[in-house]
């Protein structure tokens, strides 16, 4: 089949659509979500495969959305070299019509010739299912969102088996060979589960050997254990019997006696060392005390001669800072008295600026008083203003919402009234010169129209009278207006007014006045931003301040501004002056201070270096007292000798503990004891380990060992056969088995040959080394191979599986065609999964099934679709 053209009309959300010139090869339609691509493909399957009398769930789900239409469509194909035309119409005036290959059928036997042409089979009751009732176009029609599921081969399964049987034949065996296979399967199944594990008989025998192999194991481990106990024992013998032979115990003990003798001697040599290092550290610090004695006599005899040097230096400086001192304290003088006179002028000018500052200040707070004042007299009768119309505006009770009401009734009678000048009756009247006309004795006006709505009588002079009945239903019109003008003068009643024109009178009397009660509010608002009681409370606040401003001296002219900057340009050059008189003040008492401190530093001086020399005089007197000269030269020359002394008998003890050899003396005794202590253990552990060995051995040999093992030998052997024979015939039936299998899945594989064959050039384009496995029996894609590795399809990502089950029914269409059996291959939003690079490839497999195939892509996703070479068309 290759679609040509297609006309969709008020189908579910498709108000009119016409695709045409539809290729062979791929053809791209893209729209927006919810642009109606999906109800395309469902508009194609219901033109196809429903049947046009269907009714329920099926037809109303064609309908767009609470509309009550006629659903339409028509499509133009090729099928087997013939052109076809089919149009069918759904829930309202149903109709079908088939034209093409000199044919035309409508009605039923159109519904039957499409199941002829199509290959499927129609649906009993109710709609049609894609795997039950439309053969191979349920696998080929891909919807949306289910690309990455199973085929769905459903009904399609006979068309396609017909296909691959066209090419191959009947898969060979038949019943006999599947029966011989399920008999080949029993036998093995008695000594084989699902694993390939031994059961029954045969796993029974399998491990009763293995246990009777196990014990032998057993037992003749514990044989050689006895064995190697046997040849354990005598070498902890032969190990005792040496140490007795060759008295090694003995031989470590003596050696530690001696090692112990020698290590007292060096201690006590060690003991003399230290003792001659202490005399002589005594010595040495005998004879550091005599000569710092000595070295501090010397040095105090020199600190003397430099104390008297610097006292006569101090004393010359303390005398020439008190001649400066007292100048210093005369320039101190003068400049206080400089200072006391400029702060006299500058307090001076300081009152006069605020005696004129006070001055301005009264006249400026007088004229704020007088500012504050006015604002307060005209927000009070801004207020009295607003007051009169608030009080107006409250006096009219009168709204908009009864004006309305008033006008409404006003209208109505308007419209009673222009009625009823329509119903009425219109004389013109032309009366001859003399002649008059009067109704009820009035005479009327000739130049104005007559409309009469009720029964009157004209009287016509010159000739009688005239009466008139107006007809249409005035009279109802008549009583319309009565009720509608009683119902207007009520409302005017109620209100007390006498007119709607007074009514509105004085509900714009009421806006006017509530417009002057606010506009005075704003003037209030104005004069007074915070309230009038706050403006009141602020002129008396104003007020108490100019009368406590009042209280000065001045003269009006001399508190202007000119007097007042003046003022403060005196001001200003007095505290120039008194800054100046402070520095000069400050810079003598710093002078003086500092002066009077240097000359109390010097005289502290003086008094120190007095006292330095007086004291070092006293220690050097007291020191001679305590011990002469020449006495502490003989202690210091008698102390020297001492110490040459200790440091000979030093010399001696060290040389003699150096010849001892202290560390290996340490060495020795540390290898002595460790070696005794050794040889005692091992010995005593020897022996323990005999004696437990001895134990054991006895323990063993009341078992029997050998015996036990002999036994277990033979009853090994015998089961050990029994188990093989089975073996033998275990192996042989799964052997059959397999034999079997594998024939008839060399069947299976020539029976899926075309379908392989076919899958693998697009495989190629994307991942090569790859393929895929079809069930034989359901043909839906079972393992997905790749590198030699069997994958489930349903353990895949989305995008594999998406991509895998395209080109399945890529491949299985194919076959169709090969068959005779071309059909379109209808894809709606597939590919959705499929990565940038990936989908660039799965483009070349596409291209390649539209060398032979017509592709209809479905898409929202226009620019994964732009690099295919095929034209798009937007929906």
């Amino acid at each position: 089949m290759f679609l040509r053209r297609l006309e969709i009309s008020n189908f579910r959300k498709i108000r009119h659509l016409v695709i045409d010139d539809l290729k062979d090869g791929i053809n791209v339609l893209s729209g927006d979500n919810e642009a109606g691509k999906s109800t395309i493909l469902a508009a194609l399957r219901a033109a196809l495969f429903e049947r046009h009398r269907v009714t329920g769930d099926a037809a109303t789900a064609m309908l767009p959305y609470n509309q009550s239409v006629r659903p339409e469509v028509s499509l133009d194909f090729d099928l087997n070299g013939n052109f076809w035309k089919l149009r069918k119409a759904f829930c309202q005036k149903q109709e079908v019509e088939l034209i093409g290959a000199g044919e035309r059928h409508t009605g039923d036997p159109a519904e039957e010739r499409l199941a002829q042409l199509f290959g499927f089979t129609p649906p009993g009751r109710g709609g049609s299912k894609p795997q039950d009732h439309q053969g191979i176009y349920g696998l080929l029609w891909v919807e949306q969102g289910v690309s990455h599921r199973e085929l769905g081969i459903g009904a399609g399964r006979d068309s396609i088996a017909s296909a691959l049987e066209s090419e191959v034949g009947q898969v060979i065996g038949g019943e006999r060979g599947r029966a011989l296979l399920v008999a080949a399967e029993t036998r093995k199944n008695l000594f084989w589960d699902k694993r390939g594990k031994p059961r029954g008989e045969l796993k029974t025998l399998a491990d009763e050997v293995e246990a009777l192999a196990a014990r032998k194991a057993d037992l003749e481990l514990r044989l050689a254990a006895y064995d190697e106990k046997i040849k354990l024992l005598f070498k902890k013998r032969e190990i005792l019997s040496r140490h007795d032979r060759d008295a090694t115990l003995e031989k470590a003990t003596a050696s530690l006696v001696e090692c112990q003798r020698n290590f007292t001697l060096t201690k006590q040599l060690e003991a003399n060392a230290i003792e001659a290092s202490e005399k002589r550290k005594l010595s040495e610090a005998r004879a550091r005390v005599i000569a710092d004695r000595l070295e501090t006599r010397q040095s105090l005899i020199r600190q003397i001669e430099v104390a008297t040097i610097a006292l006569g230096t101090v004393t010359t400086a303390a005398n020439e800072l008190k001649a400066s001192f007292s100048g210093l304290e005369n320039v101190d003088k003068t400049a206080n008295e400089r200072l006391a006179q400029a702060r006299a002028d500058k307090l001076k000018a300081d009152q006069s600026v605020a005696e004129i500052e006070q001055a301005i200040n009264h006249r400026r707070a007088h004229e704020v008083l007088t500012r504050l004042e006015q604002q307060l007299t005209d927000a009070d009768m801004a207020d009295s203003l607003r007051r009169m119309a608030l009080a107006t505006a409250e006096s009219i009770k009168l709204d908009q919402k009864q004006i309305s009401k008033l006008e409404k009734a006003v209208a109505e009678c308007s419209k009673v009234e222009a009625r009823i000048e329509a119903a009425s009756v219109r004389i013109l009247l032309e009366p001859a010169a003399a002649g008059m006309v009067s109704i009820d004795g009035k005479v009327c006006d000739p130049k104005s129209p007559l409309l009469l709505s009720n029964d009157t009588t004209l009287e016509l002079e010159g000739y009688g009278r005239l009466v008139v009945h107006p007809g249409g239903g005035i009279d109802s019109l008549v009583q319309s207006l009565r009720d509608a003008q009683h119902v207007l003068q009520r409302s005017l009643q109620e209100l007390g007014i006498a007119s709607v024109e007074d009514a509105k009178a004085q509900v714009q009397r009421k806006t006017e006045a509530a417009n002057e009660a606010e506009l005075q509010k704003k003037l209030i608002a104005a004069s007074a931003a915070k309230g009038l009681d706050a403006l009141r409370q602020e002129v008396e606040t104003q007020r108490t301040r100019v009368q406590r401003l009042a209280s000065h001296n001045l003269s009006p002219a001399d508190s202007t501004e000119e007097a007042l900057e003046l003022a403060r340009k005196y001001q200003n050059l007095e505290s120039k002056q008194e800054a100046a008189a402070q520095e000069d003040s400050s810079r003598a008492k710093a002078a003086r201070d500092a002066a009077n401190i240097e000359l109390a530093v010097q005289t502290e001086r003086v008094a120190a270096a007095t006292r330095d020399l007086a004291a070092k005089r006293r220690e050097l007197e007291e020191a001679c007292q305590a011990v002469a000269d020449d006495e502490l030269l003989a202690s210091h020359g008698a102390a020297l000798t001492k110490l040459q002394n200790a440091q000979t008998v030093e010399s001696q003890a060290a040389t003699a503990l150096e010849h001892s050899n202290p560390e290996a003396v340490t060495i020795a005794l540390q290898m002595a004891k460790e070696a005794e202590e050794t040889i005692r253990t091992d010995i005593e552990a020897t022996a323990k380990e005999a004696r437990e060995i001895e134990i054991e051995l006895k323990a063993l040999g009341r078992d029997g060992l050998g015996e036990q093992l002999s036994e277990v030998q033979g009853e090994f052997t015998l089961k050990q056969r029994q188990y093989h024979a089975m073996a033998a015939e275990a192996g042989g039936s799964r052997l059959l088995y397999e034999t079997l299998a594998r024939a008839q899945r060399e069947s299976k594989d020539r029976w899926l040959g075309p379908v392989r064959d076919r899958v693998q050039p697009y495989l190629k384009l994307i991942q090569p080394e790859s393929d895929i496995i079809l069930n034989e029996d359901t043909l839906e894609i079972e393992q997905f191979v790749r590198g030699g590795v069997e994958e489930p399809f349903n353990g895949l990502s989305i995008g594999a599986r998406e991509q895998a089950a395209v080109i399945a029914r890529l491949a299985l269409a194919d076959v169709l065609r090969a068959s005779g059996q071309p059909s379109i291959v209808i894809l709606d939003d597939a590919l959705v999964n499929t990565d940038e690079e990936r989908l660039k490839r799965m483009h070349l497999v596409l291209r390649k099934a539209a060398a032979n195939l017509q592709i209809l892509i479905l898409t929202c996703r226009e620019r994964d679709f732009t690099q295919l070479g095929a034209r798009v068309r937007r929906v």
